[in-house]
């Protein structure tokens, strides 16, 4: 999965850091230090399509094998064409942080130049091709959280309004999660990994 594989992609995906210089645009998909932003990029805009390929083959197959057709083309060309909005965009990325993105301050919506977001697009559509709930709130679950993460700096920002709605009181100035890239990505990923995991099961069920 390449939610989980692009853990691969930051200096520190797990284990704290002293300092962190983010490249920007958000190439690896969160803000935080890559290892490479060239690397990033072509993690993305070479594993997507390539994702949405193998998956396009493999609906295809399962149409001709069971007689069940999905919709596939359009979570396909979902995908593809918000990821071809980003590459609009992409002249291979280097430089730091702008400024005026910091700590708790946003929307930064330039920050939303991220390849999480077309993968987050296509889950969605692919959850009402298939009529699957759990897919659509897989792919919302994963625009939700990039949202937050990718228009403020640092990683895990809470603007004070979250804070206080969260039980902070008074006029909090907010705070940040001690996560890194690596958790959050889990994160991102346990609802498709959740219906991944119902459908293995159902279907053993059925075949026993």
């Amino acid at each position: 999965m390449l939610l989980l594989a692009s853990m691969a992609l930051y200096r520190h995906p797990l284990g704290s850091a002293s300092s962190i210089m983010a490249d920007h645009p958000w190439w690896a998909g969160l803000p935080d230090e890559q290892r490479n932003p060239v690397t990033s990029y072509v993690f993305w805009f070479v594993g997507t399509p390539l994702l949405f390929a193998a998956t396009g083959l493999w609906y295809h197959w399962r149409a001709r094998r069971l007689g069940v057709r999905v919709a596939w083309p359009l979570f396909v060309g979902t995908g593809l064409g918000v990821l071809a909005l980003l590459a609009v965009f992409a002249a291979v990325p280097t430089g730091p942080v702008p400024d005026g993105l910091v700590a708790a301050e946003g929307p930064f919506w330039p920050g939303l130049l991220t390849p999480l977001l077309p993968l987050a697009a296509a889950v969605v559509v692919l959850g009402r091709a298939e009529r699957s709930r759990g897919l659509v709130v897989a792919g919302g679950w994963i625009a939700l959280l990039t949202v937050w993460l990718c228009t403020s700096f640092p990683l895990g920002s809470v603007p004070g309004w979250a804070s206080w709605l969260l039980g902070g009181g008074g006029e909090s100035l907010g705070g940040q999660l001690a996560l890194r890239p690596g958790h959050y990505l889990v994160l991102m990923a346990l609802p498709l990994l959740s219906v991944a995991a119902v459908r293995l099961l159902s279907g053993r069920a059925d075949r026993a």
